[in-house]
């Protein structure tokens, strides 16, 4: 198998984490005592535990085979082979590499990232919703009168697992981890010498982030040192930062700073701050 056919393998994994056409099939529940009702909705049901494990484990062995994958291409085409130290380098690629050994032996002796890090629960469905896109997102649920529970924009039921390290402590989702970590191997491959197109989805999402970084520096242009034309956003740990290019491509500064109003830091935290960014460098915009 080509690198090429594993990373459609590895695309096709990531896009099962979504199983949105099984929402219509979720019923609420209602019971009532006496004069009184009460309703809830399982969104859990929207898959069995076997198959959502299922589902993990194949994203978690598509992810960490890279290593091999980019071992040989390595080797055939005469490059120094740089996975191992992306691994211990890359909390990310590290966290789902141990992941994935301890689903193969069932212990860890030795952890990569040094967080021995597990699963907290058995994977699952659950409701998400993503903001800051064109369509509002909405969910409908009947509540009375049956009815299947139909969503708009960015609402997805899709498989999640909270990922904890040794002593307990959350480490973040499953799945923007997993998504963090295949841009950092795509960008190692890359910097190899590979060429890379990335799946149509990953350019959507780029594009999405790339519009709405381009809206806010022009809404704050004002803000921005004399001579900007171009932002390129990084989310680290939750936190976002924006470095400010001139037309030459010269770095000209860092936001937020000290000289940052609260609307503009507010606006770029608000809008991104879960955002994954499907580039390992981050997102450019031009303004």
């Amino acid at each position: 198998m080509s690198i090429e056919q594993k990373l459609e393998q590895l695309y096709a994994a990531l896009a099962e984490m979504q199983v949105t056409e099984k929402l219509s099939s979720i019923k609420p529940t209602t019971k009532s005592v006496g004069n009184m009702f009460a309703t809830s909705i399982d969104f859990t049901a929207g898959t069995d535990r076997a198959t959502a494990a299922n589902r993990v484990s194949m994203l978690l062995n598509n992810i960490a085979c890279l290593k091999d994958y980019l071992k040989s291409w390595c080797k055939e085409n005469g490059k120094p082979f740089t996975g191992d130290e992306l691994i211990d380098s890359n909390r990310d690629v590290a966290i789902v590499h141990d992941l994935w050994n301890l689903g193969k032996h069932a212990v860890l002796n030795r952890s990569r990232s040094g967080l021995f890090p597990r699963l907290l629960q058995d994977a699952h469905t659950t409701l998400t919703i993503k903001g800051g896109c064109d369509v509002p997102p909405m969910v409908t649920i009947p509540l009375l009168g049956g009815g299947a529970t139909q969503a708009q924009g960015e609402v997805s039921l899709r498989i999640v697992s909270t990922v904890v390290d040794k002593d307990g402590k959350q480490l973040g989702d499953l799945e923007p981890i997993s998504l963090r970590a295949v841009a950092a191997w795509e960008a190692e491959f890359v910097k190899a010498g590979m060429t890379l197109i990335p799946p149509p989805e990953r350019q959507k999402e780029y594009a999405r982030l790339s519009g709405q970084l381009q809206a806010i520096g022009r809404r704050y242009k004002a803000e921005l040192p004399r001579g900007a034309t171009s932002l390129l956003m990084k989310m680290n740990d939750g936190k976002v930062q924006v470095e400010v290019y001139d037309r030459t491509g010269k770095k000209i500064s860092d936001i937020p700073d000290d000289k940052t109003s609260s609307a503009l830091r507010d606006t770029l935290q608000n809008t991104f701050q879960f955002a994954v960014s499907p580039d390992h460098d981050g997102v450019v915009a031009i303004i």
